[in-house]
């Protein structure tokens, strides 16, 4: 008798306290309801008795912060936007630059560098999958290789060439890729009616003697015999430039931009081969295209968008309908959208291509907002 007696005090005990715990709970739920409700009731007298203010000042501000777009930074560093600050690649490289530089001094292969800095590369590829080897490609090849050497930059009233920005060897001659000086024995021979030379591949050997390594500039090779090259589909050139200070590193800059203008040039005077070109610039360049390749569908998504909001907010009912209240709710989304942009512009935040896709994904946080003001919309009515 005595045991149950005490268990009965203990779960009226339990009792006792849940009921006190609630009763604290809703209490405390109950001030403060009544202070949020005071509080915006208070807030939203406040906006009722000042409409023309709280109307003008959010799209004041806005206008004002979008206007910050008058000057605005381009963000082209495409190492910087796409490998962070911690990544592995760039410890690589610190290290492999470290221990393993690069003499550039000498004659050496692309493999070799890390860190290629400016220059300029053309794959030549015949238009019929022919030899490039053959006469007529050997000459366009050198005829190429000789406008590539012709173009001049112009600068503080100074033409400088490529024989003033290539890189030099130990004779302080610019380092040429082996393959032209091949050609141009090859037409040599080919003028005096001589068929001694022949080209092994990956190495072959220079009419002084010197062994070299034509792996990277010769593509698509047909060997006869073990090593004997008896044709080749591609032909690659690659053109290195100085960049060791500002100056040098801004004709570097311009040399690449007209290096990639006579490639086209040559290419559409020289239907018969296909011309490849490529420079250190090339990936910056391709990766700020895509702000003029998705104008066309950011246009379409954007018009897809205003659609659709004012058929939400739209009714069969011309007296009921409120179209304007979907465009409402859009214009208030890029109103704020344009302040935070001019925020982080003002603070120093740079524009790139992969912005691009941030107003869509703003608006897509806007439609369930809208379905909501579409199901208030239907109650109210």
């Amino acid at each position: 008798m005595v045991l149950p007696r005490i268990w009965e005090r203990f779960r009226s005990g339990n009792l006792h306290l849940t009921l006190l715990s609630c009763l604290r709970t809703r209490m405390l739920r109950q001030v403060l309801h009544r202070g949020l409700r005071t509080c915006f009731s208070r807030l939203g007298y406040f906006v009722a008795n000042h409409p023309v203010f709280f109307a003008s000042a959010p799209v004041l501000i806005s206008i004002l912060l979008g206007a910050s777009f008058s000057k605005y930074g381009i963000e082209d560093n495409v190492e910087y936007l796409l490998a962070p600050q911690h990544s592995l690649a760039k410890i690589e490289r610190n290290l492999v630059d470290s221990f393993f530089p690069v003499n550039r001094s000498k004659h050496r292969l692309y493999s070799d560098l890390q860190t290629p800095g400016r220059y300029g590369r053309v794959i030549i590829t015949s238009s019929t999958k022919g030899n490039m080897l053959d006469q007529h490609h050997t000459e366009l090849i050198l005829k190429l290789h000789s406008s590539v050497a012709k173009i001049q930059v112009h600068m503080m009233d100074f033409s400088y060439t490529f024989a003033h920005l290539c890189v030099l060897d130990n004779e302080k001659s610019c380092i040429v890729d082996d393959i032209i000086h091949i050609l141009e024995h090859i037409k040599t021979q080919r003028s005096l009616n001589q068929t001694g030379f022949t080209i092994t591949y990956p190495i072959t050997h220079l009419k002084d003697g010197r062994e070299v390594y034509i792996g990277h500039q010769l593509g698509g090779v047909t060997l006869q015999g073990k090593d004997r090259v008896r044709s080749a589909e591609a032909v690659q050139l690659t053109y290195y430039l100085q960049a060791v200070n500002s100056l040098n590193d801004a004709l570097a800059e311009k040399w690449e931009l007209l290096f990639c203008k006579t490639i086209k040039l040559f290419e559409e005077s020289n239907k018969e081969i296909k011309l490849y070109p490529f420079t250190s610039a090339t990936l910056k360049e391709d990766f700020q295209q895509t702000s003029i390749i998705s104008e066309e569908y950011l246009i379409t998504a954007l018009v897809l968008v205003v659609v659709m909001a004012i058929l939400c907010c739209s009714m069969w009912d011309c007296v009921r309908s409120k179209p304007w209240l979907g465009l409402l709710g859009l214009v208030t989304m890029s109103l704020a959208t344009l302040t935070a942009a001019g925020i982080i512009n003002l603070t120093g935040g740079k524009y790139h291509s992969t912005l691009l896709g941030l107003p869509l994904i703003v608006l897509g946080k806007f439609f369930p907002c809208l379905l909501r003001l579409v199901v208030f919309f239907c109650c109210w009515s």
